[in-house]
């Protein structure tokens, strides 16, 4: 019989698209959920998103 790795992670909401995303064990997202899970996080879709619009200000 082969055992079976579970990855543990935490499910996470959006504050952009209001999506359900997982952050999983050893990722910076999920060592960042544990220490202030109160915090406000978005999935790396909308981070990315984030990231394109900072930058086409940026040059603006």
């Amino acid at each position: 019989m082969g055992r079976e790795m579970h990855m543990m992670f935490y499910e996470i909401v959006c504050f952009s698209c209001k999506n359900v995303f997982r952050v999983y064990e050893g990722s910076g997202k999920y060592r960042e959920f544990k220490r202030n899970p109160e915090g406000k996080y978005c999935c790396d879709e909308c981070s990315h998103k984030i990231q394109l619009e900072a930058i086409k200000h940026f040059f603006r």
